[in-house]
């Protein structure tokens, strides 16, 4: 059990560098679970206490307006985590909710473990930070882009970001393996449905990309 627990949590930035006498204390407060297609991992309003890390598949996290309106505000896959803002706020809610996109196994860490960790071991809060401040550029720039771009750009260029992201090569491009709708794509990049259904009838006929069943392909002329 420890073996696969040091095995979920290796790959973690925060924890890179570190002796394996203190990653292996950090292991036994770890717990590993599944979660189905279409499960929540947590929902908006719970306890923000726990950090998670995607050791398989992705979700989509969401907000819920007032409206009842759901807003992807980003897609997460294997290697990234979730929650790291836990660390830092006492007594807070997820302003979120976390919806597996497909089958997915994750692994969790308390808030409390890693504050002990940081007691013990100062280096980690600077890895900690490190890390944040990455996760606070991007969604920076993301907003940046947003913002100067069309609708037809900004669809182009979640095509892009989720084949580097997801994608896996095919012959004739790189198929994107996640389940999005058009409805989940509006709302990823600001746009209405039908704003997005004609965004995507544009790309297809451009060749820039086409349907496999029920997954997108992005034509390798369009990656790079």
């Amino acid at each position: 059990m420890e073996k696969r627990r040091y095995l979920c949590l290796m790959d973690i930035p925060i924890f890179s560098g570190m002796d394996k006498i203190t990653f292996s204390a950090i292991c036994r407060n770890t717990k590993k679970q599944q979660v189905k297609k279409g499960e929540f991992l947590f929902r908006q309003g719970d306890p923000e206490n726990v950090i998670y890390y995607i050791k398989m598949g992705s979700f989509k996290l969401v907000r819920i307006t007032e409206d009842g309106e759901e807003v992807i505000i980003q897609i997460v896959g294997a290697g990234e985590t979730i929650g790291e803002t836990a660390l830092f706020r006492e007594d807070t809610f997820s302003p979120i909710s976390a919806i597996a996109i497909e089958d997915a196994i994750v692994c969790s860490i308390t808030r409390k473990s890693i504050e002990k960790l940081i007691m013990e071991k100062h280096e980690i809060a600077l890895q900690i930070i490190r890390n944040l401040s990455n996760c606070l550029y991007d969604t920076w720039e993301r907003i940046t882009v947003m913002n100067t771009q069309t609708i037809q750009e900004k669809v182009t260029g979640l095509f892009i970001e989720l084949a580097q992201e997801y994608g896996e090569p095919c012959p004739d491009g790189t198929i994107i393996k996640l389940h999005l709708t058009q409805q989940e794509i509006a709302s990823i990049v600001g746009a209405s449905r039908v704003m997005v259904s004609h965004a995507l009838q544009k790309l297809i006929k451009n060749d820039t990309i086409y349907r496999k069943q029920k997954y997108y392909v992005l034509r390798s002329k369009c990656i790079y």
